[in-house]
């Protein structure tokens, strides 16, 4: 039998061929990002710092096998596992936390090539390939998946969550994919705990998406153990943190004992004191815990820190009550800080809003130039409104997808990134307006993706001038400094701009 040239493979396997190709584009365009970066030798990135202190630290203790002393379960322990397997794997860092910069980058393209995957069935070749390339080229995501940050993770479990829920939607779902949903939504929750409360949202989907005519209980059944499985999956992080619960309310036993029962955080009820009181920006503040002097060092032995971890959730509904302006003005505040991700546009000069802005605290940098922001914010809300058409029915789960993360924003705190990490669910609703329109007309609709495609190639050709360019464009700060060293606290907000 004669081997298969490769238009006949191609021919073969188209889904196949475009996503490999998908993520050859995608994991080239990060390593061109990262060449040119200054700060690809730091754990972190001068547009994004969030948690990379903490990653690296908790990295380093599981790739050595070390046990810290027993600490408050706040951040989920996925990423920081993950991040330790690659410290074991290719050796703990020695200058250059490059590799695994690169590794990262890996679980990024390969995002983009699975949603590419699965946007085909949805948008069509032509504009999937376009979706993805908005996605592969997305500044923000550039920073992201290249950078010690967990919401490299999150997407990827929100992709697969998204591909496994269309394809098991309609009738009985098969015991494979039930189990494979039911190990995602699990991952997905040890990666970012607020991913467990999408299962109401994926069960009004799945109810409205079923066959009317077949009998109900079999797919509630199956439904059913998805969620059971999810569970499963929790505890072993659960016996955990027992553990570690019941020790630390041994050192106090003289304060209201915290739960034993924690599943992956507790930083729920935390959270959402700190994001809705008469304080709040919005965004990230820690000042609820700075009230006692603690310097942003949650300390679960002091009564107010105890009061917040237990009972978070009365305090900042009081607060809501008692002050129901000032709490509407905040929801949207915080709503517009979210949809500042949109600000952020392609390649690594950040086409059209550039590389001068600002990065709130625990956030992803935002250009202060924001003309892209309520355009695509339209679009986005064309694109969810289309979705309600009974033509365009599977994209109402994508719908879902962001109509959650607007709650979990609303409840907690407005994140840039946060809109960021819904780019699975919220890329194709930005797309289907365009597709819609060109379908209109023939010749439009043939020719309107593939001139966005051939615009996109220009971001890979100037990633290239850029990672060759003699000597690498640097950057300037300024912020809150160490009164001890003098040094930028990361953890604030930060300005930027390019060095002249």
């Amino acid at each position: 039998m004669a081997p298969l040239s490769l238009p006949d493979a191609i021919r073969r396997h188209p889904v196949a061929w475009s996503m490999a190709a998908t993520f050859a584009a995608s994991l080239l365009l990060r390593g061109l990002y990262l060449a040119a970066a200054p700060d690809r030798d730091w754990p972190f990135s001068v547009f994004f710092a969030g948690d990379a202190r903490f990653f690296h630290t908790a990295a380093v203790d599981l790739a050595r096998g070390r046990a810290g002393p027993a600490a408050l379960p706040y951040h989920p322990p996925l990423f920081p596992a993950l991040l330790g397997l690659l410290y074991r794997v290719l050796g703990e860092p020695r200058g250059s936390a490059l590799p695994y910069k690169l590794a990262l980058a890996c679980v990024g393209a390969a995002t983009v090539a699975l949603c590419q995957g699965f946007w085909r069935r949805l948008l069509g070749t032509a504009w999937s390939l376009v979706a993805a390339g908005l996605y592969a080229a997305s500044f923000g995501w550039l920073v992201l998946s290249t950078t010690y940050s967990n919401e490299t993770l999150s997407a990827l479990w929100l992709c697969l969550t998204c591909a496994l829920v269309l394809r098991m939607a309609g009738g009985a779902p098969s015991w494979p994919a039930v189990l494979s949903l039911g190990a995602v939504m699990g991952l997905g929750t040890l990666t970012r705990a607020e991913h467990l409360a999408l299962w109401p949202f994926l069960l009004v989907y799945a109810w409205t998406a079923r066959e009317r005519a077949g009998p109900w209980r079999p797919q509630a059944l199956r439904w059913g153990a998805a969620v059971g499985v999810s569970l499963l999956v929790l505890v072993p992080s659960a016996l955990r943190n027992l553990d570690t619960m019941r020790e630390l309310n041994a050192r106090a036993p003289h304060l209201e004992p915290l739960p034993e029962w924690v599943p992956v955080t507790v930083y729920g009820p935390l959270n959402f004191a700190m994001a809705n009181h008469p304080g709040a920006t919005g965004g990230f503040t820690p000042a609820l815990i700075n009230q006692g002097g603690s310097n942003g060092q949650l300390d679960p032995s002091r009564p107010e820190h105890r009061r917040l971890l237990l009972h978070g959730y009365a305090e900042g509904l009081r607060w809501m009550v008692d002050a129901p302006g000032d709490a509407a003005r905040l929801l949207g505040t915080k709503l517009d800080l979210w949809l500042d991700g949109l600000r952020l546009g392609l390649g690594v000069s950040d086409v059209p809003g550039g590389l001068t802005g600002e990065r709130a605290p625990v956030d992803v940098f935002v250009p202060d130039a924001g003309w892209l922001k309520w355009p695509l914010a339209a679009l986005l809300i064309a694109g969810m409104l289309l979705s309600l058409r009974p033509a365009h029915a599977p994209f109402r789960l994508l719908s879902l997808g962001v109509l959650h993360r607007v709650l979990v924003t609303l409840a907690f705190f407005g994140y840039a990134r946060g809109l960021l990490v819904i780019f699975p669910a919220l890329l194709p609703l930005l797309v289907l307006p365009l597709k819609v329109l060109g379908e209109r007309h023939a010749a439009v609709a043939r020719r309107l993706p593939v001139l966005a495609g051939v615009l996109l190639c220009f971001v890979w050709v100037e990633a290239a001038l850029v990672a060759t360019r003699e000597p690498p464009r640097r950057f300037m700060a300024s912020g809150t400094t160490d009164a001890l060293h003098g040094k930028l606290i990361q953890d604030d907000r930060v300005r930027l701009w390019p060095q002249p």
